[in-house]
């Protein structure tokens, strides 16, 4: 007997934490949506990488809460990808290039309560290049660190 008055008494708490509507989301939290990037340099597919990282970055990193609808954001983030070179910095005896370096410029509009904020980002990046690198695999890599930088730039902008 007690023990089905123990189990109904945890099947009702159950059912009444679960239909009670409490998340836990931090208020400080802005709601940002990202849209696709335009891509004004001859490098194709970076566009993608970009954005696929910055919403990664924003998902992953906290202060920012990536939403999938523009009219649910409080930040709506896009850009331009203006600026994209490729260097070479070290080249072994066989010339093959072991380091290069990777200059991305991408200019930013972020909006928020109305108003639009431009800003442009242009860094160099160095990259250690393997024998038999992939393309997609570098485009990944620089793209992850110019998505860091956006959103370093974005807590400096919108933080605390």
């Amino acid at each position: 007997m007690l023990k089905n008055v123990l189990l109904i008494s945890i099947e009702i708490l159950a059912l009444i934490m679960a239909g009670c509507g409490y998340h836990l989301i931090n208020p400080e939290q802005k709601t940002v949506y990202v849209e696709p990037f335009s891509n004004h340099t001859l490098q194709p597919k970076m566009e993608q990488f970009l954005l696929k990282n910055i919403r990664k970055t924003l998902a992953q990193a906290p202060g920012f809460m990536l939403v999938s609808k523009k009219s649910d954001a409080s930040v709506v983030i896009s850009g331009k990808i203006i600026k994209f070179s490729r260097n070479p910095e070290f080249i072994d005896r066989s010339d093959q290039i072991v380091m290069a370096s990777y200059t991305v410029g991408v200019l930013l509009d972020i909006e928020k309560d109305g108003a639009t904020l431009r800003q442009k980002i242009e860094q160099t990046y160095f990259m250690e290049l393997q024998s038999h690198f992939r393309l997609d695999q570098i485009l990944d890599a620089v793209s992850k660190k110019v998505a860091r930088d956006v959103y370093f730039w974005l807590i400096q902008s919108y933080g605390k």
